[in-house]
């Protein structure tokens, strides 16, 4: 068996896809594990964010805004400076 015959058997038997006990459309006990474990550990990153401070501005990529929490007063101030942006 070539090397990279050997690291693709290794592989699949990673992902389940050799691993006995496992039905055809059923995945296996270490994948289930492993998707668990991966839902457990993006509801703890979203619970350490918390609710963001007033005063903060947090960008978003996709798509392109930028959230500003900050009083109604400040916010009256935004809208005009990004009124001023756009002429």
């Amino acid at each position: 068996m070539t090397r990279y015959a050997r690291r693709l058997a290794v592989a699949a038997f990673g992902l389940g896809l050799g691993a006995a006990g496992a039905g055809a459309g059923e995945p296996s006990v270490a994948h289930r594990e492993g998707l668990r474990r991966t839902a457990e550990l993006r509801k703890e990153r979203r619970r350490g964010r918390g609710a963001s401070a007033v005063g903060s501005i947090v960008p978003y990529p996709m798509p392109p805004v930028l959230v500003i929490r900050q009083t109604p007063a400040v916010h009256d101030e935004v809208e005009g400076l990004l009124d001023l942006l756009r002429r």
